[in-house]
């Protein structure tokens, strides 16, 4: 008998590594004709913050003004203090001589492989170092023309069209057709704190806000003026200044918080006590709960931030996406996209997920969050969700080249997958390839779909 338990425990780490290779190392032909597959398909994008093209091609853009989208978060984690890489007069060398460091630090992230992979691939420069900056500079440079946009979108990401978040446009723009849909945010008119916030959406709208029904007439102006524009979808980044638990305020407790913002009595605290201690509540949930029920009125889908915040230094705990809970039996109508897998909270929202018909997974911006993490996810999430409602991609960068980059990196995440639930039974081929169909574009052309 004991000679039996060591055979069996000497055995086991053979096993597990067998087992372990087999998942990892999907056959090469099959993985190549899946890749072949995957990288066919045209894209329909989830989430952009693209700028305009012309307004894209009359800035000048260098090597750091990509790396300052993301990239420079993980740079800063490694160790950069922000103040020294923006000192003015800086030359690109001197610039790049204070970031290198620290960029070989993080250059192995998600974010710095998007940011390596559009640069190679897009600009021809395989290595970003101090030998080669002037190189990428130039290429930059050359290619930031119109018709930069048709070449990266288009020609080399093969992306359809993507949903185009414009926050930087307070008042509606209707975006190219040939790249985007337009989602647009109404959290200015949840989240007034000051007299002079009022005053500004009375300016935005042209309505007059003196009670708690004129800024509700003032954000169904605006939710007018954004659906004449094309909205296609109702956005909010409303993590990024308190917790996602809405509660189903009274109107009159709303009315009330109203009168304490007019009157200056409710201040909001320094720092980041702001994103926990909310002195007008009631207000900024009864708004909230108004703008869902616009969008149920037009039968609108609501993208939700929920997970990592972007930047550095954040209040985490108030992006779980179980705090919305609530929401999901209040308006079954309404299709909740919660975007970036709510990374940390991957496994709470495919429960979510898997319990309300009106709830999917949306992938923007995870697979450069961690593109292990994103691989591993999507392998759960399809044992756990139908396929229907799972999002497979969003770049959420300003910059096309770099959405480019997150989308090699996405596909080759999707390929991976694909590859490994064949080998084990999960889907055939053809099964594979309609999954990745269902991912990278059909699911999102059907929440988001493109009008003439």
């Amino acid at each position: 008998m004991v000679t039996r338990r060591r055979w069996f425990s000497a055995a086991l780490p053979v096993l597990a590594v067998r087992s372990a290779a087999g998942r990892a190392n999907p056959s090469r032909a099959l993985r190549k004709r899946i890749r072949h597959a995957v990288e066919q398909l045209e894209v329909v994008d989830s989430h952009e913050h693209i700028l305009p093209e012309q307004e894209r091609v009359r800035q000048a853009v260098d090597f750091f003004t990509l790396a300052g989208h993301y990239a420079i978060n993980d740079v800063i984690s490694a160790g950069l203090a922000p103040e020294e890489i923006s000192r003015p007069g800086l030359s690109p060398l001197e610039r790049w001589r204070v970031f290198e460091p620290f960029w070989l630090r993080a250059r192995f992230t998600g974010y710095a492989q998007a940011l390596r992979i559009a640069i190679r691939d897009i600009y021809g420069v395989g290595e970003i170092s101090a030998g080669t900056l002037e190189k990428i500079n130039q290429a930059i440079a050359a290619r930031n023309k119109p018709g930069l946009y048709r070449y990266v979108l288009g020609e080399r990401a093969r992306i359809r069209y993507a949903v185009l978040d414009d926050y930087w446009n307070a008042a509606p723009v209707r975006p190219d057709p040939e790249f985007f849909v337009l989602a647009r945010k109404f959290d200015r008119f949840i989240l007034p704190a000051t007299a002079k916030q009022l005053a500004e959406l009375e300016q935005l709208t042209g309505v007059s806000i003196t009670s708690l029904s004129g800024l509700k007439r003032a954000m169904e102006r605006s939710f007018a003026q954004s659906l004449e524009a094309g909205m296609v979808a109702v956005k909010s980044t409303i993590a990024y200044s308190r917790e996602l638990r809405f509660a189903e305020a009274s109107e009159q407790a709303a009315a009330a918080d109203f009168l304490r913002l007019v009157r200056g009595e409710a201040r909001l605290p320094e720092g980041f006590r702001a994103r926990i201690e909310r002195p007008l509540r009631a207000l900024e949930d009864h708004m909230f709960h108004h703008l869902l029920r616009l969008a149920e009125a037009h039968r609108l889908p609501v993208q939700i931030h929920t997970g990592l915040l972007a930047g550095n230094g954040a209040y985490l705990a108030n992006t779980d996406p179980t705090l919305l809970n609530n929401l999901f039996f209040l308006y079954p109508k309404i299709t909740f996209d919660l975007f970036h897998i709510g990374y940390p909270y991957h496994d709470q929202l495919a429960a979510l997920a898997k319990l309300f018909p009106n709830v999917c997974i949306d992938f923007c911006w995870a697979h450069i969050i961690s593109p292990a993490v994103a691989r591993r996810a999507l392998g759960e999430f399809l044992d756990a969700v139908p396929v229907n409602k799972i999002l497979g991609f969003g770049g959420d960068y300003r910059y096309p080249e770099l959405t480019y980059g997150h989308l090699v990196i996405a596909r080759r995440n999707i390929v991976e997958v694909l590859a490994e639930k064949v080998e084990d039974g999960f889907c055939e081929e053809d099964e594979a390839a309609e999954i990745a169909r269902l991912l990278l574009a059909d699911n999102a052309a059907r929440l988001f779909p493109r009008r003439s």
